[in-house]
């Protein structure tokens, strides 16, 4: 499959390499060409017929009832909180996931809630666990309502959480009376990796979000994906977050071209793949097991530097990598990271170890 953009596009306008994240992409020509010629109409009011082919695409793909697409997946979060659980009900999380951790302490200043993180390695709840952390409502405890797993798992591993385990945790969830919910910014990765449809991945989850501006390199966007009912209050809330948008088929078009051509995922993660391999084999330490996704997770110990020095030496020779841990780095492979900058990306990382160990 052709993956190539206009050379001006491949790389950050500053002509680095940039591995900090899926999010630095650039929109695709195809996408570019479908952004200028959408159909577009007033979203607020339902009369955008781009942005309903692309929650009518997404619902579809996920097999669910309705779809939203809202600004973020930070926007997707919160309005999946506040559209399925009243104000001062627990919820149940990864104590490492993104709506913990990133997003601004929203889940009590924005839905009201009362986040109880769980520890969950590798993104598996371990079910005893989960069950222990459920309560019911009491003079002393707020009831648990909703459940929120996140595949892939860790923004810094890319871990895939089978559907077994999700399967089991909506299960458990729904002989409690308990919502469960996936915050899939990359989830479309882990259907791909797994070689499962979204749809099988998520029949039992009851709302599911997905990223459209990480891997799939749309300029911004995030679909929200559940019930009729649900999908209906999202809308509303929605709205009162100041996500309500008029003309936004421009930013729709892309998503509809990320949406038809999301199995193309396949070639990041043989990308990945590759890299890892590459820079296992000058000393990294890489664990290849977790390398499941686009996402690469580096120890720099390993070479007796630190994850900053590293990333500051080779920023120097021309790629861009993300410091995550005192001696961790992250690279994540995308569309604008074409297999023939591989080779440039490795002789990088052979300078940057020759000069630190001067």
């Amino acid at each position: 499959m052709d993956i190539s953009h206009d050379p001006k596009m491949e790389l950050s306008t500053d002509n680095f390499i940039d591995l900090r994240s899926d999010t630095v992409t650039h929109p695709t020509e195809k996408m570019r060409d479908a952004m200028r010629d959408a159909l577009v109409g007033d979203d607020v009011i339902g009369d955008d017929p781009t942005v309903r082919e692309l929650e009518k695409l997404g619902a579809k793909i996920f097999g669910k009832e309705a779809c939203l697409f809202t600004g973020s997946g930070t926007m997707s979060n919160q309005v999946a909180v506040l559209s399925m659980v009243d104000a001062g009900s627990q919820i149940i999380l990864h104590d490492k996931s993104h709506m913990y951790n990133l997003e601004v302490g929203a889940l009590g200043r924005i839905c009201g809630v009362s986040p109880r993180p769980v520890s969950a390695p590798e993104g598996v709840f371990p079910l005893q666990t989960l069950e222990a952390n459920i309560f019911n409502s009491s003079i002393q405890t707020a009831p648990t309502k909703l459940i929120c797993m996140e595949n892939t798992f860790d923004l810094n591993q890319g871990l895939v959480v089978g559907k077994k385990h999700i399967d089991d945790v909506c299960d458990l969830g729904h002989e409690h009376g308990i919502f469960v919910y996936m915050d899939g910014a990359r989830i479309l990765n882990a259907s791909v990796a797994l070689k499962l449809s979204p749809a099988k991945m998520c029949e039992k989850l009851d709302a599911v979000s997905v990223c459209l501006s990480k891997a799939l390199a749309c300029p911004v966007g995030s679909l929200l994906i559940g019930s009729k009912k649900m999908i209906k209050r999202a809308r509303e809330m929605r709205q009162m977050l100041g996500g309500g948008w008029r003309q936004a088929g421009i930013l729709a078009a892309a998503g509809l071209v990320a949406l038809n051509d999301y199995n193309r995922l396949e070639e990041d993660h043989h990308k990945a793949k590759i890299l890892a391999e590459a820079l296992q084999e000058l000393g990294l330490g890489i664990r290849m097991k977790q390398v499941q996704t686009n996402i690469i997770k580096i120890d720099v110990s390993t070479v007796g530097t630190t994850a900053v020095k590293f990333c500051e030496c080779l920023e120097k020779h021309g790629v861009k990598a993300k410091p995550i841990e005192e001696n961790a780095v992250r690279m994540i492979t995308h569309i604008d990271f074409p297999l023939e900058r591989m080779e440039s990306v490795v002789n990088a990382v052979k300078s940057t170890l020759s000069e630190l160990k001067r």
